[in-house]
């Protein structure tokens, strides 16, 4: 092997591992802002951004729950059902639940999210499921994730 070849194979190696790997989780400081920023993250299919307001355990989650091999995958999945982003991106987790340093939002029934006005239209951030925060060191954080898909009927 040349001697310039070792290096820049180590060069394109990092490189590789940079763009494929996700950053430090870091969520905001309130759960609602957390929620907030995910659901714009995947109006804008922002895979990487959205999976880092989630705990690595809870990336997993969301990735084999949603049958994607990553988060970024599934986020992707999300938002390609999306036909209005700019009124996703409006959303506001109406039904989350906090109770001291754990907090939940469920889309079950769509009743998790709405938009401010109090309308929830039919294409919200309620399919994404039911997501459960806990408040840690790097602000609020998704730590578990259940689909939509474990839900049962309301009712219809």
């Amino acid at each position: 092997m040349r001697p310039y070849r070792l290096p820049l194979v180590l060069l394109l190696s990092s490189l590789a591992v940079a763009g494929c790997g996700g950053g430090e989780p870091e969520g905001a400081d309130t759960p609602q802002e957390t929620l907030t920023r995910l659901a714009a993250f995947v109006a804008d299919d922002q895979g990487e951004d959205a999976c880092n307001l989630m705990s690595p355990a809870a990336q997993e989650l969301f990735a084999r729950e949603n049958e994607m091999s990553t988060c970024a995958q599934a986020v992707n999945l999300f938002h390609g059902k999306i036909t209005d982003a700019d009124l996703y991106r409006k959303m506001v987790p109406s039904g989350l639940k906090t109770e001291g340093t754990q907090a939940e939002i469920s889309g079950y029934c769509n009743e998790g999210w709405s938009l401010p006005e109090g309308e929830a239209p039919s294409e919200t951030p309620n399919d994404l499921g039911t997501l459960t925060l806990s408040r840690t060191e790097q602000g609020w954080l998704v730590h578990d994730y259940r689909s939509s898909r474990r839900y049962s009927s309301c009712g219809g």
